[in-house]
């Protein structure tokens, strides 16, 4: 009777249809968890990375405005890339743009209100911008001087 037993126990070579259905089950639902927290943290990281882009693209037009007491600001970022290095690119392929404000104006924040220019923006002022692709998310601008963090 013990070699019956240890004769069946030694041919069993693979995993029950059961048992392989019970990992696969327990796959998709870690993965189903897990999938949302991740493309949430691409998402915020994209929107942190472009935030980072403007004021540094800000810091380039204060650090040439040191340079050169006459200058006004550019809208021009090529001009910058003395400053800069190189031109920044959004990481969800949006264009950034640089105004200088003519009238006190307030910026539109984010519908999430995560940030942008709520703030008035005095006459002569700077705003970076990130003006989303198609289809991109809305990365919002960006006041040196106003939005603090």
């Amino acid at each position: 009777m013990t070699r019956l037993i240890n004769r069946t126990r030694s041919n069993r070579k693979g995993f029950t249809l059961i048992e392989l259905l019970i990992v696969i089950l327990v796959l998709a639902i870690l993965m189903a968890v897990a999938l949302p927290l991740y493309l949430a943290a691409v998402s915020d990281s994209q929107v942190k990375t472009c935030r980072a882009n403007m004021q540094t693209i800000a810091n380039a037009e204060a650090a040439w405005k040191t340079q050169d007491p006459t200058h006004t600001y550019t809208t021009t970022l090529t001009s910058l890339d003395a400053n800069l290095g190189a031109t920044p690119i959004c990481p969800s392929g949006g264009a950034y743009s640089v105004s200088i404000t003519q009238a006190t104006s307030k910026g539109a924040p984010k519908a999430d209100g995560t940030f942008g220019t709520a703030k008035s923006v005095p006459t002569g002022g700077l705003v970076v911008k990130c003006t989303p692709a198609t289809g991109g998310p809305d990365h919002g601008e960006f006041a040196p001087g106003i939005d603090s963090q």
